[in-house]
């Protein structure tokens, strides 16, 4: 029996669901595609390539170093390498993990099934989410996600050969170039050194930590790009931490672990949004807004918010930082999704591709789901519009942050560098910083702009259509525990 093992956002051999059932017997080609019109979206970019590529070299030398073999790399046209690998060499079944990404990928699955039933190919796909995939049941969801997560991570097993067979060279991979300075390195080497400074040292404030660009950095676990490409399961973090000696533990580490368990429920959670309602890509998802913001974008306020010109330090610290780690913050993304969304009134379906390229952890699911929910357009969250200047003195308030990554201002005086603007004539001459030519005034009045957002989702939030939306959107996605 001729097999195909494809790898995708899966990019281990430990607890990989696929890799034991395609290698259980017969002949085997381990397959990775590079799929390029995937890496031609406008979600794309070369902090997801860097990324991938790390993953993928280590796993090919895992490969190598472990069975004598090698992943067999594509880039092209992924409905055609499949076919031509079929047609060619005759194989008969093809064994991957889910994955739950965009539309994109939902319209290339669809496409894939008619492709292997065409063929009477047989398409196995393991789960590794814990998702509910059909007859959802709300009031279930947790306990099964719990009875998912709980069960131990599978070691790798093989008692097959594996096939080599030539592949094409192909050229550099076309997506969008950011030139950042400090991207996570894929890789599962990676990814369990990261869980073990976690679990041991790092962890010990994380819930008071996370919250700060300044310690978030250290204090957040730094998983979710290798969540994202599947160098570590789900599973083998809940086992980790579960397994860690707890009487060895802080109080404010055992408290931590438990928050970032919960964390791991609601990354799944999204997941499930996405799968059930693949629409929240694109559309709101409560419609009543539909027409909000869509004929209002102010594309010089968006050009300003991306490139960290906003003329309000924290947010443009926020933004250049990310830009330049592919990283950033819970927090600190809520803010900047805020501020473009409420502030500067931007469309979530234009800023959240922006945000989606610099994000080397982009995952779909929440993606979107935490892009309405920061703009307004689900009617069933709180409104919360960030201030980012109570942001600023609450998480920098020595405006450390701000000085490293808005150097203009880096000689401006604590107290002043959270609302440069009020520098007087003189502060500035001595300074030799001038307000509006070295740095730019605030693009717009926070406290007006607020007002004016904030009056015009309340104004839609309660009329009879936005919550008769709501609580179908309630019935269809919010979470609720049921019986164990």
């Amino acid at each position: 029996m001729k097999k195909i093992l494809w790898f995708r956002h899966d990019l281990r051999v430990e607890d990989n669901l696929a890799f034991n059932a395609a290698c259980k017997d017969g002949e085997v080609l381990p397959v990775f595609i590079y799929d390029q019109n995937y890496w031609e979206l406008e979600t794309s970019s070369s902090y997801h390539l860097k990324f991938t590529q790390d993953s993928l070299e280590e796993l090919n030398q895992n490969f190598k170093d472990q069975f004598n073999s090698n992943i067999h790399i594509y880039y092209g046209n992924t409905l055609k390498v499949l076919d031509e690998l079929i047609n060619k060499y005759k194989f008969e079944e093809i064994y991957s993990n889910q994955i739950f990404r965009n539309q994109y990928i939902l319209d290339l699955d669809q496409k894939c099934k008619n492709l292997f039933k065409e063929k009477n190919i047989l398409w196995q796909q393991e789960q590794q989410f814990g998702i509910q995939l059909e007859n959802r049941k709300r009031n279930f969801w947790s306990s099964q996600w719990n009875n998912f997560i709980d069960l131990n991570p599978v070691k790798a097993q093989i008692n097959c050969k594996f096939l080599k067979v030539d592949t094409p060279s192909f050229d550099k991979i076309k997506t969008k170039e950011i030139d950042g300075t400090n991207i996570q390195k894929g890789g599962r080497k990676q990814a369990l050194s990261l869980l073990q400074s976690f679990l041991e040292q790092r962890s010990e404030n994380y819930q008071k930590e996370m919250s700060s660009p300044v310690t978030g950095e250290v204090a957040c676990s730094r998983l979710s790009p290798h969540i994202t490409y599947g160098t570590i399961s789900l599973r083998e973090i809940n086992f980790a931490i579960t397994s860690a000696k707890k009487e060895n533990m802080s109080f404010n580490k055992v408290k931590s672990l438990r928050s970032f368990r919960s964390r791991l429920a609601w990354h799944c959670h999204f997941i499930q949004k996405i799968y059930d309602e693949p629409e929240i890509e694109w559309q709101n998802m409560n419609r009543a807004y539909d027409g909000l913001r869509e004929n209002s974008f102010n594309e010089e306020y968006h050009h300003a918010w991306k490139i960290g010109l906003t003329g309000y330090p924290f947010v443009d610290a926020c933004m250049r930082y990310l830009k330049a780690n592919g990283w950033i913050n819970f927090r600190m993304r809520a803010m900047l999704v805020s501020f473009a969304s409420y502030q500067l009134w931007l469309d979530w379906k234009r800023t959240s591709k922006h945000m989606a390229q610099l994000f080397t952890d982009y995952e779909p699911g929440i993606h979107y789901s935490q892009f309405q929910m920061q703009s307004g357009t689900t009617g069933i969250n709180t409104i919360r519009i960030y201030n980012p200047i109570k942001q600023s003195t609450d998480q920098d308030p020595n405006g450390s942050f701000i000085k490293k990554w808005v150097p203009e201002l880096q000689n401006v005086p604590d107290k002043l560098v959270h609302e440069p603007w009020k520098l007087t004539y003189l502060e500035q001459k001595d300074l030799d910083l001038e307000i509006g030519k070295h740095y730019p005034h605030p693009i717009v009045d926070h406290h007006s702009s607020s007002k004016i957002a904030r009056d015009k989702i309340w104004q839609i939030k309660k009329t009879d259509e936005a919550k008769f939306n709501a609580q179908k959107i309630l019935r269809k996605h919010a979470s609720a525990k049921g019986r164990r």
